[in-house]
């Protein structure tokens, strides 16, 4: 493992918007795009689970197509005569993709399941277990990409092979938080978190009706302006029926005005909790970016926060023990971490050193008008494994020419982003790339 100064500068302004500054790799990318068609992106969550022939809940494998999942999880309450909070999952999947994941239903029978008939969906009944399927449970995502549209095939293979070396040689693929947490196309989420975290409610609402996309319609962006004049009235007219979240913003300033607060609290809770998600994200990425400006992307420093494979414990590094802890970097069994800054965070120089610049307190995460978006923090290796080892597999990043372009298999720790990994082996545009 090196450690090196050397990096490139993204040329991609949408990129520099959400933090992410840089590529840790020197290698030239090969472009192309991926989602062309929905069985160009293809995840399957990965599980350690066991079910048997009795027990509270149904366990059932679901193979969909276009379909985002908490809109299935809707469809399937609505065919069963249930309530959604009986339908447990682990994690949602890109709408734009074949995915694969498990779902477990309380109170319902095998037949039940197996008179459904959804377009685009295939549903297999594993079983059944005492055990609710709860957020997190599976312990990564295996993911089969095809990459379309590149320049110079002939050549790829050789610079994907030399992108995963240079990687592998500086500690592994830079773990950002990718252009689908903010907002592919209007990347606003952090913008409006940080407003929120900054007590600017008011500005909070007035950036998430108004920040307008070049990639948006001509209607929704004559909309947008309509909301930032703050002509509530004409907006709520005239804005798209589709984009329901500001509706529900405009149709309450309507009848409440300057009620800000209540404005952000008629979006339902988990879309308010992404907004101060986003924020934290935004500031991680720009904390991960000046590492790798500073040639420390893995490199171990005095007051580093490391966490180890196999244990939630985290430690500070100190100068007397900085050899034992590369060490164990070096074989995987322990990772750098950096913060998802909330009030009850610890920081190092370098971490204080970028919150500082974006003047905020932790305590500033205590959010006493919105207490439910309160964040004490958490921490999150700065590396993507890419080699799952913890659960009898030992897989690495394949690549091959197929038909029309070329196919990308690996498996991924949950919480790290596909897109992370393939922007530094295309090198190209989001936007154009479909991220």
């Amino acid at each position: 493992m090196t450690c090196s100064r050397r990096f490139l500068n993204t040329p991609f302004n949408v990129e520099k918007e959400v933090g992410i500054d840089c590529y840790l790799t020197e290698t030239a990318g090969i472009g192309g795009k991926i989602k062309v068609r929905p069985e160009d992106f293809v995840v399957r969550e990965m599980y350690d689970l066991e079910f048997c022939g009795s027990g509270k809940y149904a366990v059932i494998e679901v193979e969909k197509t276009r379909w985002d999942t908490h809109k299935l999880i809707k469809e399937l309450s609505r065919r069963l005569g249930i309530g959604k909070n009986r339908i447990g999952y682990s994690g949602t999947k890109d709408k734009d993709a074949v995915s694969t994941q498990k779902m477990s239903i309380w109170g319902v029978k095998r037949d039940d399941l197996e008179r459904i008939n959804i377009k685009d969906v295939s549903i297999r009944f594993l079983g059944y277990s005492n055990k609710n399927i709860h957020l997190g449970d599976h312990y990564g995502n295996y993911f089969d990409v095809t990459i379309r549209d590149v320049p110079s095939i002939g050549k790829a293979v050789d610079r994907v092979d030399d992108t995963i070396r240079e990687a592998k040689e500086k500690g592994g693929f830079p773990n950002f938080f990718g252009m689908q947490r903010f907002g592919s196309l209007r990347p606003i989420t952090h913008k409006v978190g940080e407003r929120i975290v900054k007590r600017d409610f008011k500005g909070a609402v007035l950036t998430y009706l108004s920040y307008t996309s070049k990639y948006e319609s001509e209607e929704t962006r004559e909309a947008r302006e309509c909301a930032k004049e703050e002509d509530f009235k004409k907006a709520l007219k005239i804005f798209p029926k589709h984009l329901r979240y500001e509706l529900a913003i405009l149709n309450h300033l309507v009848k409440c005005p300057k009620d800000y607060i209540g404005a952000l609290k008629s979006i339902q809770l988990g879309v308010r909790t992404l907004f101060v998600h986003a924020y934290q994200s935004y500031i991680f990425n720009e904390i991960l970016s000046e590492r790798i400006r500073r040639g420390l992307f893995y490199q171990c420093m005095d007051g580093d926060y490391i966490s180890f494979r196999g244990n939630k414990n985290i430690e500070r590094s100190d100068r007397k023990r900085i050899k034992l802890y590369e060490s164990l970097i070096e074989k995987r069994r322990a990772f750098i971490t950096a913060p998802l800054i909330g009030y009850e965070s610890e920081l190092s120089d370098l971490e204080l050193e970028v919150s500082d610049s974006f003047e905020i307190d932790r305590e500033t995460f205590k959010i006493e008008e919105f207490p439910e978006l309160s964040s004490k923090g958490i921490r999150r290796p700065i590396s993507i494994c890419s080699k799952i080892e913890d659960f009898r597999k030992q897989t690495e990043i394949s690549c091959k020419i197929v038909e029309d372009g070329l196919n990308l298999k690996f498996p991924l720790l949950k919480g790290s982003y596909a897109t992370s990994l393939l922007r530094e082996v295309m090198k190209e545009d989001p936007v154009k790339a479909n991220f």
